[in-house]
């Protein structure tokens, strides 16, 4: 069956908002950092690299596809192998919604097409987001040890992740949290769905269950700060180092998705820019900084919003049309 025309006209509206939030975010950091340093930048850009980028943006949707397939599998939720990839990449079409949380989108789409209630699936965004946030955190870690600037913000989050870690692996702890929701005005109407919610949450954040995705996580992530790096040196700036690279990019990545903006917009831009100014090579100006910020976005975020939106529409033509669901790979 076709998406609800109400889901269909909130998500264009997002959409053309996200895009129009995007427009203003670049089009003020080029301003702040001189419009004709930043063309004069993009001038001499080597346009390989930011292929390669899209390349490396390519793989990390791959690495984490795996993981989306595996929590389907832990909550016994078959779908082929094509049909899985698809419903996962259009997931991103709400790539640009606070804390990406817009991706229960793939929980609304299973719901039409396997009748799986959206509180027994909607869990598996919230593993995606943790465990993608712990392999973040991790990469920022490591360039924290050498960079005093982030060593404070890397430690808070990593302490609040691992409360929220426990609240789901420890049962007493949650069933704590979840008694004191039931007696709260508000939320005590949704008791039952909080808990099927917990229970699918709690079946895939156990501990054998969180160490596996984390490492694909670390592993996808890694593949857009390779992005950035590469991206920076298409500006002639060789001299900056991997490493660096990799703690600018997943520090600022951690602070836009913590920021609960959508999809880290103005946060991460920020974040970026500056901290390429204050650890990049001397050589980096403002206008190097920015036209490096603004490729390395369109090359990490709006590339999967690209994506999701064409995932989307064939998803919505070959599967959402009353057939039953296509039997699973094996």
């Amino acid at each position: 069956m076709p998406m609800d025309p109400r889901r269909r006209r909130t998500l264009i509206r997002s959409l053309i908002l996200a895009v129009i939030v995007g427009v203003g975010i670049y089009g003020l950091l080029a301003v702040i950092a001189d419009v004709d340093r930043v063309g004069e930048a993009v001038a001499s850009f080597a346009w390989w690299t930011f292929g390669a980028a899209l390349c490396l943006a390519l793989a990390n949707y791959l690495l984490r596809f795996l993981k989306w397939h595996y929590y389907l599998r832990c909550l016994d939720i078959r779908l082929g192998l094509l049909e899985s990839f698809t419903m996962f990449i259009a997931g991103f079409v709400m790539a640009v919604t606070p804390g990406k949380f817009g991706e229960v989108i793939k929980s609304v789409l299973l719901k039409e097409r396997c009748q799986t209630p959206i509180a027994r699936s909607a869990p598996i965004v919230l593993a995606e987001r943790l465990t993608d946030l712990i392999a973040i955190l991790i990469l920022a870690a490591s360039g924290a040890v050498t960079f005093s600037h982030g060593w404070i913000f890397v430690l808070v989050v990593s302490t609040l992740t691992l409360v929220l870690v426990l609240s789901v692996t420890v049962r007493p702890l949650g069933e704590s949290i979840l008694r004191l929701l039931a007696r709260l005005p508000l939320l005590g109407r949704w008791d039952a769905r909080f808990r099927e919610a917990y229970e699918s949450t709690a079946l895939m954040a156990r501990w054998d269950r969180l160490l596996g995705p984390v490492a694909v996580s670390t592993a996808a992530w890694f593949c857009e700060c390779v992005a950035f790096w590469l991206v920076v040196h298409g500006f002639g700036q060789e001299a900056l180092d991997l490493y660096t690279a990799t703690f600018i990019y997943a520090f600022s990545t951690a602070a836009g998705a913590l920021a609960m903006m959508p999809g880290g917009l103005g946060v991460t831009e920020g974040g970026l820019t500056g901290l390429l100014l204050q650890l990049g090579p001397e050589s980096v100006e403002r206008g190097v900084a920015a036209a490096a910020t603004i490729l390395t976005r369109i090359a990490t975020l709006w590339f999967a919003v690209a994506c999701g939106i064409v995932a989307l529409a064939v998803y919505t033509r070959v599967w959402l049309d009353g057939r039953p669901p296509a039997p699973a790979d094996e």
